[in-house]
């Protein structure tokens, strides 16, 4: 009987404690849902490369004759790096401006025509021709007249035999008044010396002297005609088989002489008609062929400048003075540091979180905090390798603190909404269900609201919908609440 008494008043405490909770209500800690902005941030290591990275070749080939820079050197644009020996094209360039000048007047010749003293020249070409086929035909016709007669032959070799006796005299006399001549001027001169005569006499005999050795030297020339003649007459007429070939001979000067004239007809006719167009064409043609080919050897001459294309700072020299370059050999390597990539790689559904132009957070290796920088690149594939997408962000780099290889963090926003009604995390009941509530607190009662989540980061979630800011959220004791119960806030 006992016992039961002691039961029954277990029973009774505990109603009665229990009738209190129920009148006091659970509880709880709230705050307030607020209007801010919200964002899910990402972070990713990249490498920080050049915002220019050039590989500068040579684009002929020839001997290093100058190296002007070294690895580390700031280069403004235009600057000379390689000077590759150029004496082999200066020649070329000379040859080619002889054979240009040559080709200009060529064409000038062939468009204008010919001028007056071209034309007074062919003309006197053509008489020439016309003079050389009358004198071949009077020749003809004599040697015609000697191989058909031997009398007048043998006149002929008469006639030769007096003239070689003539000039036989003649040299006699000749050599005679020279040598009187002579000793009358050695003469005059030791008397002009003595002063016994004057200088006009020295100047007598020295003119008598002169025109002796002049007689002289024109009788042996003389001489050596008429012998020659002689000779040629004897074999002649002593040969009448010689004679036959002379004649032949003067038969094939007539031919020739006439062939001559056709030529220098031809050409006059040519030269009086003018310029023919076909001919003023080929001229211009190969005017400009010689153009081109000198502009090619300039071309390549200045091309022995290797130049730097932009201003920035040489990373590579692959070339030394004196060593053999080739075409297209890359020698200097030139990156411009002034701004510097952050190279990251993003996956699928970063990439389309992201677009060009964003302003995000960079922070390289060697620095504490985070600096600007702007998303200029977004891959339109992804790498076939780690099937990430290649982004690009551009930062500032005007005091080349920074180096290119570096490592650097890159604060990615996958997520963002301005002015968005955000609550804490852990108000969120069933966050990652389908069905996400909360409860909010009106006249001391708890009510449950279904709401739409939006963007979640580690501390607070986006509200799309069921909430509005303002309202009390339960972030504290809302796990055993029922809808429509009454709470006590705790920290109100």
């Amino acid at each position: 009987m006992k016992n039961k008494s002691i039961i029954f008043l277990v029973m009774v405490v505990l109603f009665i404690s229990s009738s209190v909770a129920a009148q006091a209500g659970q509880v709880v800690e709230v705050t307030e849902s607020k209007t801010e902005d919200i964002s899910l941030d990402e972070l990713i290591t990249g490498t920080l490369t050049p915002i220019q990275d050039v590989d500068i070749p040579a684009q002929t080939g020839g001997v290093a004759e100058k190296v002007n820079v070294e690895i580390g050197d700031e280069i403004e644009a235009g600057s000379e790096l390689i000077k590759i020996d150029d004496q082999t094209l200066l020649i070329q360039k000379r040859q080619s401006e002889a054979a240009l000048e040559s080709a200009r007047a060529n064409y000038n010749e062939l468009k204008n025509g010919a001028t007056e003293e071209e034309m007074t020249r062919v003309k006197s070409s053509y008489e020439n021709a016309k003079n050389s086929l009358e004198s071949a035909k009077t020749n003809l016709k004599l040697m015609e007249e000697l191989y058909n007669n031997r009398r007048s032959l043998e006149q002929q070799l008469v006639s030769a035999e007096q003239q070689l006796e003539n000039s036989k005299q003649s040299l006699n006399q000749a050599q005679i008044n020279y040598d009187q001549a002579k000793k009358d001027y050695q003469r005059s001169k030791k008397l002009y010396a003595d002063n016994v005569i004057s200088e006009n006499k020295l100047d007598q005999a020295e003119n008598s002297f002169e025109n002796a050795e002049s007689s002289l030297s024109q009788a042996k020339t003389s001489l050596a005609v008429a012998e020659r003649n002689y000779q040629l007459t004897k074999a002649t007429y002593d040969n009448p088989t010689e004679l036959k070939q002379q004649l032949e001979n003067a038969r094939n000067q007539v031919e020739n002489a006439q062939s001559n004239l056709e030529v220098s007809k031809a050409n006059l006719d040519e030269a009086e008609r003018g310029p023919r167009e076909e001919k003023v064409r080929a001229g211009l043609a190969s005017l400009r062929q010689a153009e081109a080919s000198l502009d090619q050897t300039k071309d390549q001459i200045s091309k022995t400048k290797i130049t730097a294309s932009f201003t920035g700072v040489v990373n590579q020299v692959n070339v030394d003075q004196g060593e053999m370059i080739s075409n297209g050999q890359t020698v200097v390597n030139l990156i411009n540091i002034d701004e510097l990539y952050a190279e990251i790689g993003v996956t699928a559904a970063t990439a389309s979180a992201i677009k060009k132009g964003e302003l995000v957070k960079v922070k390289p290796e060697t620095m504490q905090h985070f600096i600007d920088g702007e998303i200029t690149n977004i891959a339109p594939a992804a790498d076939s390798s780690s099937r990430t997408f290649l982004v690009k962000v551009k930062i500032e780099n005007k005091d080349h603190k920074l180096r290119a290889g570096m490592f650097a963090d890159v604060s990615l926003a996958k997520g963002k909404a301005g002015q968005a009604v955000v609550v804490p995390i852990e108000s969120i009941v069933d966050l990652n269900s389908d069905q996400p509530y909360i409860f909010v607190i009106e006249s001391g009662k708890a009510l449950r609201k279904d709401i739409q989540i939006g963007i979640a980061t580690d501390s607070k979630v986006e509200i799309l919908a069921g909430l509005t800011a303002g309202e009390e959220v339960v972030i504290r004791g809302q796990s055993n609440l029922e809808d429509g119960q009454s709470v006590e806030v705790r920290n109100r």
